[in-house]
């Protein structure tokens, strides 16, 4: 027999969607609650990027969040 797997997983092997928290910046996530400190291993999305413009992911290393850029458009 398999190993059983978590219910987290059977929904990502359904084809259910992953919702990614959507801030506009640290600030913002900050103010709902959401920090790096309470929340390590945490991803969000930023619309306004860590230090500019540009959108980012964020992921929380426990201590602060690292921006990860997107390099440009997938198509």
């Amino acid at each position: 027999m398999g190993k059983l797997q978590p219910r987290s997983f059977e929904r990502i092997r359904s084809g259910e969607q992953i919702q990614i928290p959507t801030f506009t910046n640290v600030a913002a996530a900050a103010a709902a609650g959401i920090t790096a400190a309470k929340y390590p291993r945490r991803m969000i999305y930023l619309t306004a990027g860590l230090s500019g413009p540009n959108p980012c992911v964020a992921i929380s290393d426990g201590t602060v969040w690292k921006g990860i850029p997107f390099a440009g458009n997938a198509l």
